[in-house]
């Protein structure tokens, strides 16, 4: 959507920033539509291939497209296609790391950790 530009020609104004990456690319919505519905998600990436990728859909197809690995090229410097889903309370984290246990896995932690 960008046509080639190197950089991004947009009024920093309409450029409204909900999420980081761990990357830590910056994910944005660009506002220049009055109506919000018709958002898209542009990602200011800091250690991607270009320093803004605009991606022409709102931010839950976005989410929805980086979970499910449809995105060709991979967008973000964030990559989840080989990490499996996990959700662990912070504190059975942290019962887990007193208990010199992985964190996430409930497995035992090598000496060197």
């Amino acid at each position: 959507m960008l046509d080639g530009q190197e950089g991004l020609d947009i009024d920093p104004d309409h450029i409204l920033a909900w999420g980081v990456t761990s990357g830590p690319d910056i994910l944005c919505w660009l506002t220049t539509d009055p109506d919000p519905d018709r958002w898209p998600v542009l990602v200011c990436g800091r250690h991607t291939r270009d320093d803004f990728t605009l991606f022409p859909c709102g931010m839950v197809e976005f989410l929805r497209k980086l979970l499910l690995d449809e995105f060709d090229p991979y967008p973000l410097s964030i990559d989840l296609r080989d990490a499996p889903p996990r959700y662990v309370h912070w504190f059975e984290q942290q019962r887990r790391s007193k208990a010199s246990l992985d964190r996430y896995s409930g497995e035992p932690r090598p000496a060197n950790q």
